[in-house]
């Protein structure tokens, strides 16, 4: 029997467990199904909503968890994924992540994100506690940040994430952003003090052959399931036209975060290249674990895949970090230099740094079904880099 069934399967028992538990500390009588809708059936009708309630809580975290262990192929379950909260289990996690770039020639983009953790968190000095505040709003941190011809911070602050069946609200005392719509069209929209910081459409791409994918992969109780969007998007950005490629995405992890490097490009002729290379840190050596490079051509619209990847890093006396790319036997060779960063810290039980680079492309060549292409072919390319290390449960 598959794994995700086995734990579908314990799942049902707890429910039913709990379920029973209810009625015995009440009456002492639940022997059967049978006998035990008799017995509520002839309970007054307020003792009758307080049990249906808290029968409809366990479904609901049942199915919640349940959910994570069942395969997710179309495109209608995308909206399931974004506008719900997950019944966390313990090193349970799940986070909102919103990255637009511009394509246009500038070197503008906007990241937004959001989320919570099964238990407290310290994150960027501030203890975030775990907690419910009511069917539809969990407590939460939010960080937001862009790059406007200089960078600016946004928000970086506890929040409460509110979620209704076609929105997100992420609101404290100083932000209120919201996330609205359904597949395959959806908007952004942050307000700061009451004025605003961006107002954005986000749309399928037409002329994009991945426009989004969900996955999962969990082994017992560990493991992951995430959305990707690779939309694009137009609107308005601290009053001024925002327009590009936009990477929108819902992750939940149940396990630690290990460090990793990851990175996204966007040319201008809308090529769009992706790393990801995952590492286990011990004794001071770093091991990858199942490394992947993904570059989608945007003039034969295909996807080349490539798994010998290297990424090393430069720090330089200018203050920037120069990024290097290898691989694809030598067949690979992608450099950028960063232009801004932001640095966060995660404390629970370990520490964890996580730190987002905004990067230029100054050197670029890959070969593809024999034919050699470099930034003239592909033109400027801006994106991020994201670089971890240390651990958090």
């Amino acid at each position: 029997m598959p794994s995700y069934k086995k734990e579908i399967k314990k799942y049902k028992q707890i429910k039913q467990s709990v379920t029973r538990s209810i009625f015995e500390k009440s009456t002492g009588l639940v022997e059967s199904v049978k006998e035990t809708q008799k017995y509520i059936s002839r309970l007054p009708e307020n003792e009758r909503k307080v049990i249906g309630q808290r029968i409809e809580n366990i479904k609901g975290r049942y199915d919640n968890i349940k959910r994570l262990f069942l395969k997710k192929e179309k495109s209608k379950v995308v909206d399931d994924i974004f506008f719900s909260f997950d019944e966390l289990p313990i090193f349970g996690k799940e986070y909102w992540f919103m990255k637009f770039t511009s394509d246009t020639g500038s070197k503008t983009q906007l990241l937004f994100m959001f989320g919570r953790s099964a238990g407290d968190m310290v994150i960027n000095g501030k203890y975030l506690v775990n907690k419910r505040l009511s069917t539809d709003k969990r407590s939460g941190y939010v960080v937001s940040w862009a790059y406007d011809e200089e960078q600016k911070s946004i928000i970086d602050d506890q929040s409460t994430i509110k979620i209704s069946k076609n929105s997100i609200d992420v609101k404290n005392k100083s932000i209120f952003a919201c996330f609205s719509g359904s597949f395959p069209k959806y908007n952004l929209n942050i307000l700061k003090n009451d004025k605003e910081i961006c107002s954005l459409k986000i749309t399928e791409p037409e002329d994009q052959a991945l426009k989004f994918e969900i996955s999962e992969n969990y082994k017992a109780f560990f493991g992951y399931e995430l959305v990707n969007l690779y939309f694009d998007f137009e609107g308005k950005l601290f009053g001024k036209e925002f327009s590009g490629k936009c990477y929108v995405q819902k992750v939940v992890v149940v396990g630690p975060f290990i460090p990793w490097r990851w990175g996204r490009i966007v040319f201008k002729n809308n090529s769009i290249l992706t790393y990801f290379i995952p590492n286990l840190e011990l004794m001071g050596l770093e091991y990858r674990i199942d490394p992947s490079f993904d570059f989608y051509d945007s003039i034969s619209k295909k996807n080349y895949h490539y798994a010998d990847v290297d990424v090393y890093a430069f720090p330089c006396a200018d203050g920037c970090t120069r990024w290097v790319v290898t691989g694809n036997k030598n067949n690979l060779f992608i450099c950028m230099k960063s232009y801004g960063y932001e640095v966060f810290t995660f404390r629970k039980l370990s520490n964890f740094t996580y730190i987002e680079y905004l990067v230029e492309v100054i050197d670029f060549s890959l070969n593809i079904d024999g034919k050699e292409i470099d930034l003239k072919d592909v033109g400027n390319g801006i994106g991020m880099v994201e670089d971890t290390g240390g651990y958090v449960l």
